[in-house]
């Protein structure tokens, strides 16, 4: 695991002035001082446990910022009909991306147990919690100086006990980042947050449905006009779109298999939610989670869904 860990920095940082990342490094101690002492413990076993300058352990929790083109959802009791909750994401990203990649158990004192589909070194990236959220991340395609708090961020978010925590987090600390996060909770509640630079815009599912797919889809237009996926990230669109229309297609008859199928769909290929080359966005679909975060299981493909069969992993 340590030259895992030690991989992903190479990854991260490889390319960068690590002199200029690392200056950002002791304002992310203090932050996890205050809002997070405990993960700045395990920082530190990541650190120690692969051999790691500890500056390098704590930027990769917030400084990184690799973009995607991920395809998530959820679906509420409303939706699947029998009271369950399911949650999904494409991990769309650069070839190589699945030797990185970890299903990550945690099982803190006094805290959430946490399964994820993360990276080596990484305290979370989507998945689940013992408290029956799940968490799910897409790239907004903007011109921003904010950046960074992935796993760290993350990890906090899976720690709330409900949407409406996870989205009073948000709003306290991620000012300065952008993405789209996907949330669902035991309650059956499920959206998606829009994170734009100094504002949220929130994308209500109810106990319904929702899909997206790295746009921008508040109401505002100003918001809207900040979007550059039409020449970064060509095919968000079409994947927004239909993974929307996949959903509505499976209303009232929902399981894992059927949100594999929707993860699944090559409709417009290779504008498509599952994408076997790399000719549109140089991102391709390196693999699918399927979640019940009440059941607590995460299903993972190593591999685009249409090639390789899910694992299944409990937190239990």
């Amino acid at each position: 695991m340590g030259g895992m860990v030690r991989g992903e920095v190479e990854a991260r940082l490889g390319g960068l002035d690590r002199d200029a990342a690392f200056r950002h490094v002791a304002g992310v101690e203090a932050f996890l001082r205050d809002w997070a002492p405990h993960l700045l413990d395990e920082v530190r076993g990541i650190a120690d446990g692969a051999g790691i300058d500890a500056r390098a352990a704590l930027w990769l929790q917030w400084g990184m910022r690799a973009p995607e083109a991920c395809t998530a959802f959820a679906v509420g009791p409303d939706f699947t009909g029998d009271g369950a909750v399911y949650a999904g994401q494409t991990k769309d990203t650069g070839p190589g991306a699945n030797e990185r990649s970890i299903v990550l158990k945690v099982r803190p004192d006094g805290r959430p147990a946490i399964l994820s589909f993360s990276y080596a070194g990484h305290l979370a990236q989507i998945g689940i919690s013992s408290t029956g959220v799940s968490l799910w991340g897409m790239s907004l395609y903007i011109d921003s100086p904010g950046g960074g708090g992935g796993p760290l961020l993350k990890r906090m978010l899976l720690e709330s006990d409900s949407v409406a925590a996870m989205r009073e987090l948000a709003g306290a600390i991620a000012d300065d980042n952008s993405g789209a996060f996907g949330f669902s909770d035991a309650a059956g509640n499920v959206g998606v947050l829009e994170q734009l630079p100094g504002r949220q815009i929130w994308l209500d599912g109810g106990r319904d449905a929702i899909g997206h797919a790295n746009m921008i889809v508040s109401p505002e237009p100003a918001d809207r006009a900040l979007d550059c996926y039409p020449t970064r990230c060509p095919s968000a669109g079409a994947r927004h779109h239909r993974v929307n229309a996949a959903l509505a297609e499976r209303r009232g008859a929902f399981d894992v298999a059927a949100g594999f199928a929707v993860l699944s769909d090559q409709t417009d290929h290779p504008k498509s939610i599952c994408r076997e080359t790399t000719e549109v966005d140089g991102i391709l679909t390196n693999s699918a989670i399927v979640a019940e975060p009440l059941a607590g299981r995460l299903h993972v493909t190593y591999g685009p869904p249409t090639q390789a069969a899910p694992q299944t992993v409990s937190l239990n």
